[in-house]
């Protein structure tokens, strides 16, 4: 059995992996060759794994970097130093990518490189109601996402404002009715990205100003959910302002 001349130079050459990089849908992620920065470079080969199908080839010269229709005219090639970089990146390129080096003194190196791509994360949605009992403003939001097992985090501004947990999805804020515009954001994070969204209410009555799209459509599965949910909170709250803003007796004073 011949061996061909590539199987040949794998089989007595090294191979060095380069661990794992990582881009994300859309983007444009440049794969590194690991190439001695002191090498002249003859021919550079990359090839995608388990079929050892060659993608970009620079021989004699002349830079090839159309040989498979899957990544079409996302790739250029770096001759210089052996970098592979693919724009566009789809869930199709992630894969185990393999490049064979050649310098001007005969010497070769062969380097691979695992490429995983990820989705970035979804804005989330915020809902919003309230509530005006005795002058305060009572108002429950809650920060839905697409993506799961994502974390929730809420930043408020002013800081005056009274809430509960800022680190759940749902979060209850408390201020003066008068008071000016308040801006919640809600952010989702997982291990690598996140996501935030902003929105800027103030209490008109029992009214939201100005009216949030997501809390005048919700979502089909939030359309019943969310209205319930939301008078038990309000009524929680109302408890809650009554004994902490309107149960304080004067003290008569000491005779």
């Amino acid at each position: 059995m011949s061996l061909s001349p590539f199987t040949f130079a794998v089989a007595v050459v090294l191979v060095k992996s380069l661990g794992e990089d990582s881009g994300y849908l859309g983007d444009t992620i440049t794969l590194k060759s690991g190439v001695n920065p002191a090498w002249n470079l003859s021919r550079i080969e990359w090839l995608i794994w388990p079929n050892r199908t060659w993608i970009v080839t620079y021989r004699q010269g002349k830079t090839n970097t159309e040989r498979v229709n899957h990544f079409g005219q996302r790739l250029s090639l770096n001759t210089s130093s052996g970098d592979l970089t693919i724009r566009n990146l789809t869930k199709d390129d992630a894969m185990e990518y393999t490049v064979d080096l050649h310098n001007t003194d005969n010497e070769e190196k062969v380097n691979k490189i695992n490429l995983t791509v990820r989705e970035r994360l979804q804005k989330p949605t915020i809902q919003a109601a309230s509530r005006s009992v005795k002058g305060k403003c009572l108002m429950v939001l809650d920060c839905s996402s697409t993506d799961n097992g994502v974390n929730h985090s809420w930043d408020v501004t002013p800081s005056s404002v009274y809430t509960t947990d800022r680190s759940s999805a749902r979060l209850l804020a408390i201020f003066n009715s008068t008071q000016n515009s308040v801006n919640f954001t809600c952010t989702t994070t997982n291990n690598i990205d996140h996501a935030r969204s902003v929105v800027t209410l103030k209490c008109d009555g029992d009214k939201i100003q100005p009216p949030t799209p997501e809390s005048l459509n919700p979502q089909p599965r939030q359309k019943f959910a969310f209205p319930f949910l939301t008078g038990c909170l309000v009524g929680a709250f109302i408890v809650i302002i009554i004994y902490c803003f309107g149960g304080k007796k004067k003290t008569p004073p000491l005779k």
